[in-house]
């Protein structure tokens, strides 16, 4: 038996289905229908299920469980909650910054009162001559943590150091409302899981802690991560000691996975020592990612793979206009101050003419929204492009581009989203194959940073997901082509 197998059993007893009248419905033969009954099989096809779904007369709750039930069936219970956590993370991508800081204000409330906590901190920081204190409890750290980076932001150039995983959320929010008085460096070297662990909840700790982490890029801070492989429950949450440390050019932390317990150190020995250690384990690192400015006006490498490596998939809210456009649309709509303007142009209508090519020799996939590309045909405007490198363009470039993209459309390269994808983030463009990939988004001072993703695991879990999307999260070649011509019509009347 499996747990569709289960579930249909007991929903035929439920209802009082006729075996006999299901089978007959789904024009299945006798054997066939009773192998799926006692999980001896599954159904032959998506459509199969649909049609006993139908025939049982599910409720919405019903037919959501029975579903579920049914693709764990189909590609088994791992892999299943791994892609619904990957899509979940893509839906709930962060759609704007406004360039607050995050609030983690609700945390220190939770401390103690201002003037005990100012008390406090004066005692741990200064007070004590032995170069050294007990951290008893998870205030008290969040107190002395609050105090280290706090004095860090104040020095023309500091530099703090996490040996932890970012499940703390009290110091990653206090890191990306950081605004410092100077230059800060920032490095974190924390351990990901090669084999993709998940955590009881059914989420991807790789996926969880680039989720958390990304704030601190959101924020513009000069963030480094690096990571080793490990198996992230004997690492960090079994009987390791004081296994996480926090460091700044002063002082120093070691502590507990829990954050509830550690050592505060003052004394410059000890702070160097353990610098001298940190440095140690991150030479044993690699970086997780590398963060760059995409087409910044201190000047482009167009031989970089941001520009030239191929994509196998493209995931964005509009379509991808950028491979089709022409030299006459780089020559009209690039604004004078780009750098270099007539080189990089050159440069540029050599590497869209590759591009293209690619893209029309069905090389890449590329989902995208209705409102994404109905967006660009009302405002000519490209997201992957920031917009202050070119003016809007005009309504014969936009029906130029959009004729470009329709071969592309008609042979299925380029599809529609479908739920819950077609909620997808104005802000996040993700570009993989199996060896490069990257995520583009705009910070909170709008530069549109690159964060290329320097790690196997997180591209593989990308990869798997896009490439598992079928007609049930994508509208159908025939169907994407109809709305990109409709959106044409209605651009031709305007002009």
């Amino acid at each position: 038996m499996s747990e569709f197998s289960d579930l249909l059993s007991s929903y035929i007893d439920e209802k009082e289905i006729k075996v006999y009248s299901l089978l007959e419905y789904c024009n299945l033969d006798r054997s066939t229908m009773y192998k799926i009954i006692n999980g001896k099989r599954n159904p032959t096809s998506e459509a199969v299920f649909q049609k006993i779904a139908e025939f049982l007369h599910l409720t919405p709750v019903e037919y959501r469980k029975f579903k579920e039930a049914y693709l764990i069936s189909k590609i088994g219970k791992d892999l299943y909650y791994k892609r619904k956590y990957t899509e979940k993370y893509l839906v709930d991508f962060p759609k704007n910054f406004s360039g607050e800081p995050v609030l983690f204000l609700d945390d220190l409330r939770k401390m103690k009162d201002e003037n005990e906590y100012k008390a406090d901190r004066a005692r741990q920081a200064s007070g004590n001559t032995s170069g050294c204190a007990v951290v008893s409890t998870h205030l008290e750290l969040n107190h002395l943590l609050y105090y280290m980076i706090s004095s860090e932001t104040q020095k023309t150039s500091g530099k703090i150091a996490l040996l932890l995983q970012p499940d703390y959320g009290f110091l990653l929010n206090m890191l990306s409302s950081l605004k410092p008085a100077g230059k800060l460096k920032i490095e974190h070297t924390f351990c990901i899981s090669k084999t993709n662990q998940m955590t009881e909840n059914h989420e991807i700790y790789n996926l969880m802690y680039l989720n958390k982490i990304l704030p601190l890029y959101f924020s513009s801070l000069d963030y480094h991560p690096y990571y080793f492989y490990e198996d992230i429950f004997s690492h960090y949450y079994s009987m390791n000691g004081l296994s996480c440390m926090v460091l700044t050019s002063e002082f120093a932390i070691t502590c507990n996975s829990e954050y509830t317990m550690g050592i505060f150190y003052k004394d410059p020995a000890v702070v160097s020592m353990l610098w001298s250690l940190y440095n140690s384990y991150q030479d044993k690192c690699q970086p997780l990612f590398y963060a760059a400015d995409y087409l910044s006006m201190d000047g482009n490498d167009f031989d970089s793979p941001i520009y030239k490596e191929a994509p196998s998939y493209v995931l964005q809210p509009e379509a991808c206009m950028v491979p089709f456009v022409d030299r006459q649309i780089l020559d009209a709509a690039i604004v004078p101050e780009f750098p270099d303007r007539e080189t990089a142009i050159g440069q540029m209508e050599a590497l869209l003419h590759v591009n293209q090519a690619k893209m029309e020799n069905g090389v890449c996939n590329v989902y995208f929204t209705k409102r994404g590309l109905a967006d660009f045909a009302a405002k000519g405007l490209i997201k992957e492009i920031p917009e202050h490198f070119y003016r809007p363009l005009t309504v014969k470039e936009r029906i130029r581009l959009m004729e470009r993209i329709l071969p592309c459309c008609r042979n299925g390269n380029y599809r529609l989203l479908k739920k819950p994808l077609n909620q997808l983030s104005d802000n996040l463009h993700l570009c993989v194959n199996n060896n490069f990939g990257y995520l583009l988004f705009n910070n909170i001072h709008n530069r549109t940073i690159c964060l290329i993703i320097n790690e196997a695991s997180i591209l593989t879990t990308f990869i798997d997901y896009l490439s598992s999307l079928d007609d049930s999260g994508l509208y159908t070649a025939e169907e994407t082509t109809e709305f990109v011509y409709t959106l044409i019509c209605e651009l031709k009347k305007q002009k």
